[in-house]
């Protein structure tokens, strides 16, 4: 069965463990994919869909970045709790230091990610549309 914006979400809503949706609404949940859908389409070069999310009939991730797209979607999920608690009038002082360090680092499992999807789509290329320095200058090695 292809994915589709349900089953993506509910992988989020695994990794989040928030499968009841009592922290994270669908709504931000969507929010996120769409923001890990931008990034990864960016290192495709191309417009990314994931069917049923803003309309989309298809789905064009291919399935070995479904995974990397659930984890930007955590990623992006936690940035955007981080930051939403950051501006309550009384954020809980314990809470917040901790979730800012546990979404830093989903983010820097992201991006490594990236670079990873960015080398194997490099490597599968038949053309070289890209400079030699391009893995460097994305921030690889």
């Amino acid at each position: 069965m292809p994915p589709t914006l349900s089953s993506i979400r509910d992988q989020v809503e695994i990794n989040l463990m928030d499968t009841s949706n009592l922290i994270w609404s669908t709504t931000i949940l969507d929010e996120a994919l769409r923001a890990a859908l931008l990034d990864l389409g960016r290192v495709y070069g191309e417009e990314l869909t994931l069917k049923d999310l803003d309309s989309a009939t298809t789905t064009n991730v291919a399935d070995e970045d479904l995974y990397v797209l659930v984890k930007g979607a955590v990623a992006h999920a936690l940035i955007f709790r981080s930051v939403g608690r950051f501006e309550e009038d009384t954020p809980e002082p314990r809470i917040l230091p901790h979730l800012a360090t546990h979404a830093q680092n989903a983010a820097s499992e992201f991006r490594a990610m990236l670079n990873f999807v960015d080398l194997r789509l490099k490597q599968l290329s038949k053309s070289a549309p890209h400079s030699a320095w391009d893995w460097v200058e994305k921030g690889g090695f």
